[in-house]
Parts: structure tokens; C-alpha cells; sequence
């Protein structure tokens, strides 16, 4: 089950998180420790989240503590990419959005200007979609979120780490001043940034993709040998071929390379033709071996009880590792859709 942050800036909320977990055999939590490049852990990296009110109160490490206790085991959700999505400035003046505005990406291969993107995201002008992310094609940027997973494995021991927005906003993304240089520099012109390959070269997908996987396979070298046991996943999008080719996201790649152990496909769509499609594509163009390192994500934000139901009963018709349910939120608003809801589980 996924756990988001404003359900961990207090012991209470915490306790009745478990409390919720434990009584109803959740046994994996990911818990968002990373939201908009902030922290709800101790850092001395990354800003601490404007949430917590009270300093000397470490989220992460007071739920990894009472997780063992109740035998839940508690992954670290880290959102990679995505860096702010609100029309107001952050008020940590050591927020990246401040200090690296040139690191972000773009759907224009100029700087962005964050004063006016802010500006018009509040008067819905040209809005900027889902906020700022961080450029995966950028190698500062690449640099950094390596120093940011080091600093959590040396401070915590985790179950797992989860990654969430490990993509590009979106297809028209990817065009960070720098990492487009790059790009240019190694394929001599603008023949490559097609989609078809051109004279060999890699094309610009290509390298969109293989930031990100670069990105992970690093991560993952890195959790491995400070961390053997920790579980390393990634929330990605559900159609393999879109993820793929809209998003940057080669999951089947990561599966085969050993990046990553589970992948979890967002699998949030309310009609069952298109949830049971997605699962139609992940069984066709993956090897079988990798069916059984996939937890498959199902939502309740935004069906009823018996819709997400009955995704769950076709998740368990197929060899899949398990299912995770996005998110507590919506347990802890209607108390009623969990019992609901635990009859198809059985």
C-alpha cells in the first residue's frame, strides 16, 4: 500500500497508519519520504518538507522502528524526477527550484523561466502540466540523486526503495539545454532527434531512455552494496509500449538488467478493458520469468470498492507477485471502502 507524506508528519499519524496496515494484513508500505524535492527523513542534503513543524521529529526513522515491530516492512518512496508542482515558490531557500534552475527540463531547448512559468500556472496560462521535474539528461542532475540515495542508505536501514516518477513529464519533454549538448555533440546534427534511427545513431528516444535506465542501473549497484537485502521497485507506467516510447520508461530493460527487483505498474485505469489490455501487453512482451517481479498497482482514489475489486480478482487470474493499493488516503477519508474492499483480497 502506498502511504503518502501528509500521513507521516506525526508519531499519531504514523501509529495509525500501522495500526491500519496490521489490521488489515497489509505487509509492504511504500511510504513517501522524497514528495517535491523535499525531505521527511534527516538530511542534510535535501530541504526538509515545510510540513514538519517540529524539528527534532524524523518521520522515516520512527516508522522504520515501529514498522519492525509490527512486522511490516517499509520501503523508502522516493519521487526521482519530479521537483515542484505548485504555483508558489518554495519557501526552503535552499530548494533546487532556487539553486538549479538550470537543471530542470524542458519542452523547449531554452531556459526555463521559473518567475513566469509560476506566474502563468497561477493564472492557468500556458500551464506547465504537472509542475517542474528535474532533468534526467542533465549529469549534475544524475550526480546528485546519487549522493541523495547514498546519504539515505548510510543514515537508515530500509526494506526497500521505491521509485516513483522515474520518467520525463511527458513525449515533448527531455529538451534540457545541457543534456541536449550532449546529445548534439555525440550524433553531430539534428538527424537523430527523429524517431527512426538515423545512420546508425542513437536517436534522441534512445537517449532520453537511457538516462533514466543509466540513472537506475547506478542506483542499483549502489543500493546493492550498502544494502544487499534492501527491495529495489519502480512505479511505471502499465502500458509496457507507451511507458516505453512516451515516457522513457524501459521497464522491461530494468527487470532484465536485475535494476530493479519489483516493477509496479500504475494500473489505475477505472475501465476493466483497458486495466485487463495493459496486463494483455506486459503478458506478451515480457519473458515469463519476469511476471512474478511484478506487483501490480490498483487504485481506489478514484473507482468504488467493487470496480477496484474486481481488479483485483483479474490481477490474482495471472502469475503476478502481488498487488499494491494506492493509496491510505482514501481508506483514512471513507473508513467503510476498506471493508469493502478486503473480501476480494481473500
Amino acid at each position: 500500500m502506498w502511504v503518502v507524506r501528509d500521513h507521516i508528519t506525526s508519531k499519531d499519524k504514523i501509529d495509525s497508519v500501522l495500526e491500519f496496515a496490521k489490521d488489515n494484513n497489509y505487509n509492504h508500505l511504500f511510504v513517501q519520504i522524497r514528495g517535491r524535492g523535499d525531505a521527511y527523513y534527516n538530511s542534510e542534503i535535501v530541504p526538509r518538507s515545510h510540513l514538519l513543524t517540529n524539528p527534532e521529529f524524523d518521520p522515516l526513522a520512527y516508522i522504520l522502528k515501529k514498522g519492525s515491530n509490527n512486522n511490516i516492512k517499509i520501503h523508502a518512496w522516493f519521487n526521482v524526477y519530479y521537483l515542484w508542482s505548485s504555483s508558489i515558490s518554495p519557501i526552503q531557500p535552499n530548494h533546487l527550484l532556487h539553486l538549479q534552475p538550470d537543471w530542470l527540463d524542458s519542452k523547449d531547448p531554452e531556459p526555463i523561466n521559473i518567475d513566469q512559468t509560476l506566474e502563468n500556472m497561477r493564472n492557468n496560462i500556458n500551464s506547465n502540466g504537472e509542475g517542474f521535474y528535474l532533468a534526467p539528461t542533465h549529469p549534475e542532475v544524475d550526480a546528485y540523486l546519487q549522493t541523495v540515495i547514498t546519504e539515505l542508505l548510510q543514515n537508515y536501514s530500509l526494506d526497500g526503495i521505491h521509485f516513483d516518477y522515474i520518467r520525463y513529464h511527458e513525449l515533448e519533454y527531455g529538451l534540457n539545454p545541457t543534456g541536449l549538448k550532449i546529445f548534439l555533440n555525440y550524433n553531430n546534427s539534428l538527424s537523430g532527434l527523429k524517431i527512426s534511427p538515423a545512420n546508425g545513431k542513437q536517436t534522441f528516444l534512445g537517449y532520453k531512455q537511457s538516462a533514466i535506465t543509466g540513472f537506475l542501473r547506478n542506483a542499483s549497484l549502489r543500493i546493492k552494496a550498502y544494502q544487499p537485502d534492501c527491495i529495489i521497485s519502480a512505479a511505471v507506467k502499465p502500458n509496457l509500449i507507451n511507458a516505453r516510447n512516451l515516457f522513457g520508461q524501459e521497464w522491461d530493460v530494468w527487470l532484465a538488467g536485475g535494476y530493479i527487483d519489483w516493477a509496479v505498474p500504475m494500473n489505475y485505469a477505472m475501465d476493466l478493458r483497458t486495466f485487463d489490455k495493459n496486463i494483455q501487453i506486459m503478458k506478451e512482451n515480457l519473458p515469463e520469468k519476469y511476471i512474478n517481479r511484478i506487483v501490480m498497482g490498483i487504485a481506489t482514489y478514484n473507482q468504488n470498492a467493487r470496480n477496484a475489486g474486481k481488479k483485483i480478482y483479474h490481477t490474482g487470474k495471472n502469475d503476478f507477485s502481488g498487488i499494491s493499493i494506492f493509496s491510505y488516503t482514501v481508506f483514512k477519508d471513507e473508513p467503510s471502502y476498506a471493508n469493502k474492499l478486503i473480501k476480494y483480497m481473500k
